[in-house]
């Protein structure tokens, strides 16, 4: 199995960090890109405030690019080729249609993120991208190691929740 192009979506949670630092890792190992992908989803919104939905979804796309800047810049990752793509739309279907576009032969995704609906497994999200992909998946539980090693660099408010 060529494993060329790996897949990890982020959403900015402890959980993807994890993520993230096992496919640098398995992407060095296999002289592989890795794609980073963060998806918002318009239905995930907060408390519409009197401000217009069009100036909300603005500031998440701003808020979502500087994360994802952030996420790539604040963690090590020698020797990999990282490709960041920021979509718009239901989480695992731009996932699925991302690998698709794209010719990953591999996503690895942490089991659980920022969403609230919870699976007693896997996360919503993740459950569906395994379910669904024609390319093999790993999916990675959360390791509280990954907390501590990353305290820093992520700050686990609700603002964090906003993005996206």
């Amino acid at each position: 199995m060529s494993n060329k192009n790996i897949l990890t979506p982020v959403d900015f949670s402890v959980n993807s960090v994890q993520a993230f630092d096992f496919a640098v890792r398995y992407s060095q190992q296999h002289k592989a890109t890795l794609h980073l992908l963060h998806v918002i989803d318009p239905s995930f919104n907060e408390e519409n405030f009197g401000i217009n939905d069009e100036y909300i979804l603005m500031e998440r796309l701003r808020n979502a690019n500087e994360e994802l800047k952030k996420f790539v810049n604040e963690i090590p990752h020698p020797d990999v080729k990282i490709i960041e793509n920021l979509r718009m739309g239901k989480p695992h279907k731009e996932i699925l249609s991302y690998s698709r576009q794209n010719e990953i032969d591999l996503i690895i995704i942490s089991s659980h993120g920022w969403t609230a609906e919870y699976n007693l497994v896997t996360g919503n999200v993740a459950a569906k991208v395994i379910e669904l992909s024609k390319i093999p998946v790993i999916c990675l539980r959360m390791d509280a190691s990954v907390i501590k090693k990353y305290d820093i660099i992520i700050d686990t408010t609700m603002a964090e929740n906003w993005v996206g």
